[in-house]
């Protein structure tokens, strides 16, 4: 460029900034200036959290259900060869106890007359004979050998006896007694050389037809048991016998219910020959025999009445007050307390409960227990009602449409219906005397409401109830003691049926968020956002809620209430045919936390974040409708939770 040419260029700039300044109004306040400055944070507050399904403190990953903090360990168990997890409760302590009043009750007024026997073996005068004074009896033509039947009879209107069955009546602590045994006519050296009474329906043990009752009388007994060469009693002449008859059995001949019975005893003797009597003499005897403090330990019978008996108190003998702690038994779910305390809503697929019914000296009948089951927990109770069974096939129906006897359930004097009860019927035709008999009885969807007892996850249970014994009226079996128990279990895999929400807090320090919220700078917020990403091997879905808290633990702001919000979803893995997870999902999703610093300026405070995940049914594509199954080690995972935002700042004027 020549000299002229830079002149004319220096002259001309200076003219253009001379008419710039010219146009422009010149500040004549503060003189700094006014800057815009683009911000963005980009901050981790979780890099990969894993949840295992279940677990405990010691546990690798944190679970979403700690099974020692909420008394879960006793809920869950868990299977080591594959991790399936069954929820399983027992109640075994219910301590019904003995039935021993059933005894009574089968035999009703069961009972043995005392009977008395007065028989005329010889009349001198009816036999013809006449002679002047005295004569040794055996100086007359007569029959010294003599002897007599008796029939005790058996009173009783709800059993029946086969002698061709053996059927019998076992005794406790009775005796047996003759009384009032005389003869005539009197002489010193007695009637009788011998006397026995034998008792052929009565037999000691080992009760074959060889060892019945035998009393003889004789000079010198040979001691108070049966001591005789052959098992007899031997007593001394001329007195009574009193014999604890404890552990005989007596074989009634009462073949009809609505009959009398018999049960025979027979006296034999031989008259004493040196015996010195008069012409019109009558060689008689006359006893007594009864049985004393009857009481019935076993019966063998070929028909028996149904009957009832109480296998709770029944305090006044009327109706049955399922509210009376005096009425009841009780037991605990330990389970299932505190449950809510991590979950809320779990409702269990597929439940069903194992009843064992506990029976013992029961044998050649059946019990028919009609109960009122209640489940209490703070909040709710519930009746398990019994249903038709739905299954057909089977035919193990649990609903009570009559009660057979005359009490009635009621709650605070407000009867029960049929409905809300509960029948369990146990066969115990194959069981033999001696032996506990242990009945399992499955009460499932198909013939009761289970899932509704269950899914209430009481606390408590309530069991009230009566049996009815032998209904068909056949033969019966019964010894003493008699016991009747129940318990029941749940062991079912861990399948959902409905929505369940489980709540987790995390660590999340907002205070980056400040950056924004300066109130001396404008800021224009573009993006302020939690983003959260996601590996789900858990067969469930989840609609998820985020309430972030401030240090002490006052909620700050709340994002998806209702869980009514798509966008905040974590979508299920796939399920297998058996409805566990096969392959896990994956995806983001992102709560936008506002875009004014009014808006961020509290949420900076935030320290915590707490989630609620509202797990679902809702399948993964392509995957089965089966219900979802969880085994222990199903896990979650948040892979990130990064706190995102983006905002242009003007600080001065």
């Amino acid at each position: 460029m020549s000299s002229s040419q830079a002149s004319w260029w220096t002259l001309t700039v200076a003219a253009l900034t001379f008419i710039t300044l010219v146009g422009c109004d010149v500040p004549t306040g503060d003189p700094s200036p006014s800057i815009n400055t683009d911000t963005e944070i980009s901050t981790p507050l979780v890099q990969e959290k894993t949840f295992t399904f279940l677990g405990g403190p010691n546990s690798e990953f944190d679970p979403l259900i700690d099974t020692t903090s909420s008394d879960f360990d006793s809920l869950f168990e868990v299977e080591s060869s594959n991790n399936d997890i069954s929820v399983v409760q027992e109640i075994d302590n219910f301590d019904i106890g003995n039935l021993n009043e059933a005894l009574d009750n089968a035999t009703g007024s069961l009972t043995f007359d005392q009977k008395t026997l007065d028989e005329t073996f010889i009349d001198l005068k009816k036999e013809g004979f006449t002679f002047a004074g005295e004569k040794q009896i055996e100086d007359l033509n007569v029959e010294l050998q003599v002897s007599a039947k008796a029939d005790i009879p058996v009173r009783g209107s709800r059993v029946a006896f086969r002698k061709s069955q053996n059927n019998y009546v076992e005794l406790g602590p009775t005796t047996i007694e003759v009384q009032n045994i005389t003869s005539s006519p009197t002489a010193p050296g007695g009637v009788f050389d011998s006397l026995r009474f034998t008792y052929p329906d009565i037999r000691v043990e080992p009760y074959g037809e060889d060892n019945q009752l035998v009393v003889d009388f004789v000079e010198n007994p040979c001691g108070s048991g049966p001591c005789g060469s052959n098992g007899e009693y031997e007593r001394d002449m001329g007195d009574g016998f009193r014999i604890d008859l404890e552990g005989a059995r007596i074989y009634p001949d009462k073949p009809n219910i609505d009959e009398n019975g018999t049960v025979t005893f027979k006296i034999g003797g031989q008259v004493n020959p040196d015996l010195m009597v008069k012409n019109d003499d009558k060689i008689s005897l006359r006893a007594s025999t009864s049985f004393d403090n009857f009481e019935i330990r076993e019966i063998d019978v070929y028909e028996a009445k149904p009957f009832t008996v109480t296998i709770t108190p029944n305090e006044n003998g009327g109706d049955i007050n399922v509210a009376n702690d005096n009425e009841v038994r009780t037991a605990a779910f330990d389970g299932f307390e505190g449950i809510t305390g991590r979950v809320d809503g779990l409702k269990l697929a597929d439940v069903s409960l194992t009843f064992q019914v506990k029976t013992a000296n029961l044998a050649s009948t059946d019990a028919q227990v009609y109960a009122a089951i209640q489940g209490t927990n703070e909040t709710n109770q519930i009746y398990l009602r019994g249903t038709e069974d739905q299954n057909m096939s089977r035919g193990a129906d649990r609903n009570v449409s009559s009660l057979p006897f005359s009490a009635a359930f009621t709650e605070n004097g407000v009867s029960l219906q049929n409905e809300s009860l509960i029948k369990l019927g146990v066969g115990l035709e194959e069981a033999a005397l001696g032996e506990t008999v242990r009945t399992p009885l499955l009460v499932d969807g198909d013939n009761s409401n289970v899932a509704d007892f269950v899914n209430t996850l009481p606390t408590e249970v309530r069991l009230a109830g009566q049996a009815e014994i032998n209904t068909d009226g056949g033969g019966l079996r019964v010894r003493k003691p008699i016991a009747l128990d129940a318990n029941f279990s749940l062991n079912v895999p861990l399948r959902i049926r409905d929505r369940f929400v489980v709540r987790d807090t995390i660590d999340a320090d907002l205070s980056d968020l400040n950056d924004l919220t300066d109130p001396e700078e404008d800021a224009n917020i573009s993006t302020a956002e939690l983003q959260f990403s996601y590996t789900n091997g858990l067969p469930l879905g989840a609609d998820v809620k985020m309430v972030i808290v401030d240090a002490a633990g006052s909620v700050i702001e709340t994002f998806n209430g209702d869980f009514d919000n798509d966008n905040f979803r974590i979508e299920p893995a796939a399920k297998d045919g058996d409805g566990a997870a096969a392959a896990p999902s994956s995806g983001t999703f992102v709560f936008t936390l506002g875009s004014t610093q009014e808006g961020l300026r509290a949420l900076a405070d935030g320290d915590k974040i707490r989630l609620a995940l509202n797990m679902d049914q809702e399948g993964a594509e392509g995957s089965t409708a089966a219900v979802a199954r969880l085994r222990a080690d199903d896990q979650l995972t948040l892979n990130r939770v990064r706190l995102e935002a983006d905002a242009s700042i003007q600080t001065g004027n």
